[in-house]
This record gives C-alpha cells, sequence and structure tokens, in this order.
C-alpha cells in the first residue's frame, strides 16, 4: 500500500473583536443574514468578573453557566457561606451569556437584577461605543469618531518631563500655538507639578503661574483649555479667564468645594485614579485586584460627581499612568484597559513619557518618544478616547494611524490613500 497522502489545507487562528468583524467574516464565507445573526454571537467570548454576590447566589450562577455551555469560578469556599458577598469570574460566548440571563431572569437572591445589569454591560460591549459629543464651553468635542490629542503644558519649575521648560510665561505661551497648530485638540495646563514626590503649591503661587497665561490663550488659539487642578478656587479662576475644562487628579478628593464648584461652571471634568498623594504615591503601591480596584474608584468618584450634580454627559475617567502604579502595573493597565469601557464615560489616559517607558527602554524622558508612540497606539487599540501627551506633532500622527487600524477613521483613511 501507498503512504497516504496529507490533504492540502490550511490553518490559522482569527481575532474576532467586534460584532463588525463577525458579520463580516461570515460574509466573506458566504453566510447569509439569519446565520450570519446567530454565529456572529458565537464567535466573541467575554469574560465577565463580578464583584459582591451572595455566595448562594454564585451556587446559581454557576450551575446556570455550565448548563448553557459557559463556565462560572468561584471562591474554592464559596460553598460554606451564604449570604457573605463574593467575586466570580463568568466566562462563554455570547450566544452562552444570552441564554443564561433568560435563565437568571426568574432566580432569586438578586439575580434577576444582576441579569439586567449583565444585559447592559454585553450590550455595551457588543455594540461599536457611540459617538458622543462633549460640549465645553463655546467648543464641541466629538468623542469615539476619532481619538482627540490633548497636549500637556506644565508651567512649573519642576515637570518631570520638560524640567521647567515652560515656566516663563512667554514660552509657555508659544508652546501653546505651536500645540494648537501641531494638531492638539485640548490643551492641558497645571500649575502644580505631579511628579512623584512632588510637594503642593499655594493657591496665590499656582494662580499666578495659570491665570495670565488662560487669559492670553483664549484668543490665542481656536481649541478649549483644561486646566490641571485639585482646587476650587483655582479651577473656578481659570474658567473665568478662559478654561473651559477641568481635569482632577484627585477626583474631587482634596477639595472639598470642587464638585460643586464644577458642577455651577458646568464645565466637563476629568477624574484620574490615584493611589496616595503625589508625595508619597509611588512609596511601594500595592494592589490585591488592580483592575478591579481601579474600576471600582473611578466609578464611586463618578457616583460622587453626579450627586454634587455635575451632568453624567460632562464626566470624563483617567486610570492614573503613572500615579501609584508601579512599572508593571502600567503596562497592565494599558493592556487591560478596554475592561473600563464597562463604566459609561469617555476615557482619557496619559503614558507621554512616563517611567514605566523607562523602565522598559532603559532611556531618559527625553528619550521615550518612540516608547510613548507605541503605548498611544495599543491604548488607542484598547478604546481609549483621549491621548494625553507632550510630542503634540508627533503624536497626532502616530493617532491618526492607530485609528484607522482600530476601523475609527478607516472610510477618512480610504479616502485619503485614494486620492494619494
Amino acid at each position: 500500500m501507498g503512504e497516504k497522502k496529507k490533504p492540502n489545507y490550511s490553518i490559522r487562528l482569527m481575532r474576532v473583536e467586534s460584532r463588525e468583524e463577525a458579520r463580516g467574516i461570515l460574509g466573506e464565507l458566504g453566510c447569509e443574514g439569519p446565520g450570519i445573526q446567530i454565529m456572529s454571537s458565537k464567535m466573541r467570548h467575554l469574560v465577565i468578573s463580578v464583584d459582591g454576590v451572595q455566595a448562594r447566589a454564585a451556587h446559581i450562577l454557576k450551575q446556570v453557566m455550565l448548563s448553557k455551555g459557559g463556565e462560572c469560578a468561584t471562591p474554592r469556599d464559596v460553598f460554606f457561606k451564604s449570604e457573605e458577598p463574593v467575586r466570580v469570574v463568568l466566562m462563554g460566548t455570547i450566544s452562552q451569556f444570552g441564554k443564561a440571563l433568560k435563565n437568571l431572569s426568574v432566580q432569586p437572591f438578586g439575580l434577576s437584577s444582576l441579569a439586567d445589569d449583565l444585559k447592559e454591560v454585553i450590550s455595551k460591549e457588543c455594540l461599536a461605543r457611540p459617538n458622543r459629543e462633549l460640549k465645553a464651553g463655546s467648543f464641541k468635542l466629538e468623542l469615539g469618531k476619532r481619538t482627540l490629542v490633548m497636549g500637556v503644558l506644565n508651567v512649573t519649575p519642576d515637570s518631570f518631563s520638560d524640567g521647567g521648560r515652560y515656566s516663563d510665561f512667554s514660552a509657555a505661551r508659544q508652546r501653546a500655538i505651536e500645540m494648537a497648530e501641531e494638531g492638539a485638540d485640548i490643551i492641558d495646563i497645571g500649575g502644580e507639578s505631579t511628579r512623584p514626590g512632588a510637594l503642593p503649591v499655594s493657591l496665590e503661587e499656582e494662580c499666578e503661574r495659570l491665570i495670565p497665561l488662560i487669559e492670553a490663550l483664549s484668543s490665542d488659539v481656536e481649541v478649549p483649555i483644561s486646566i490641571d487642578t485639585c482646587k476650587a478656587m483655582v479651577a473656578e479662576r481659570a474658567v473665568e479667564a478662559g478654561a473651559c475644562i477641568v481635569n482632577d487628579i484627585s477626583a474631587l478628593r482634596f477639595d472639598p468645594q470642587m464638585g460643586s464648584v464644577v458642577a455651577s461652571l458646568g464645565v466637563p471634568l476629568i477624574l484620574m485614579h490615584m493611589q496616595g498623594t503625589p508625595r508619597n504615591m509611588q512609596e511601594n503601591p500595592h494592589y490585591e485586584d488592580l483592575m478591579g480596584e481601579i474600576g471600582s474608584f473611578l466609578s464611586e468618584r463618578a457616583e460622587a460627581a453626579l450627586k454634587a450634580g455635575i451632568d453624567a454627559g460632562k464626566v470624563l475617567i483617567d486610570p492614573g499612568i503613572g500615579f501609584g502604579k508601579t512599572a508593571l502595573h502600567n503596562l497592565e493597565i494599558i493592556r487591560r484597559l478596554e475592561e473600563f469601557r464597562s463604566l459609561p464615560y469617555p476615557l482619557v489616559i496619559g503614558p507621554s513619557r512616563k517611567r514605566f517607558i523607562g523602565y522598559v527602554l532603559d532611556k531618559p524622558v527625553d528619550e521615550r518618544l518612540m516608547g510613548t508612540a507605541a503605548a498611544v497606539s495599543f491604548a488607542i487599540a484598547r478604546g481609549a478616547d483621549i491621548v494625553r501627551v507632550h510630542d503634540v506633532k508627533e503624536m497626532v500622527d502616530v493617532v491618526k494611524v492607530a485609528d484607522a487600524i482600530a476601523g475609527k477613521t478607516i472610510e477618512e483613511a480610504k479616502l485619503a490613500f485614494d486620492k494619494s
């Protein structure tokens, strides 16, 4: 007998990140309407963490998920608990989750309510993030259509990134004008250093650095100005001078008046996660559950903002790269950035020139341009809405290409290519 001939076939793994991609693949295969609808929900696998489930409800969750072909990981000792809250991790395809949710909707111990919440989270994951309009003063920023670039301008003598290069009024003013010309969508101005170990400055000194500059720039540039401050009085005076966004690294924690002041001003607010304060945040930062703790913090601070009277449509969140995190923490945050999509707020991230890039490349601050480009690109692929950067001109190009690859501006990219 002759040697059996090996079949001539090829095998490749496929990465399916969205419903649109799943449907496109099935359409190329020749599938049609109903088949595409059914199979596309089986091509996406989800892993969902739920914290605070009653132990007795976790038993039911596990049985329901298993019965639908999925899985539910529970703590080892969950069977010895009853009403005590525990964390579970659910795993399955979108199709399996859909079947499980129908069953859970009639179950006791809070599972009916959980089914509704899970349905909402899964819907957000399955659908492309809707384009949103963010009103900032007289400006209207479109979020979702493309990634926005926020230029960083530190007018402090001890900035980690530029060594006080723009602490002079004229130099700062010129740099802001340059950033606007280079394509910045927002210019974020800070008058108090937030580098590790930094000490706070007085309200008077911070205003002296900021207010004259903002007043000048309000007529110099045609882009919104963001004020990076933790002080309510500074925020108020900056907005009066022409700023129209408040970026608070303390997430309303350092000044009890900040929430009500921002609400009265009616401007967008960026809430950032930070463990500790700039003075001590890098003293052995530790997390039991990095992404879970940051997500819970941002959710809680967003609720605080809403209670203060700030409109939900004006709240943005920032996981705080470099603020109370090790280099490995920062890398993990960017790698898993899309997990914050379960929160209904635009996502801002600032990896520019940060120490974790130096950790990877073993290069000083002024040699981290390409490392920043890599971090920005990955963050965009993982769902960032706004990237906060120092090197505006270079990062504008990086963002355009990353957006095209991520599918945000593919039509624009195609048109530009066709014209060339």
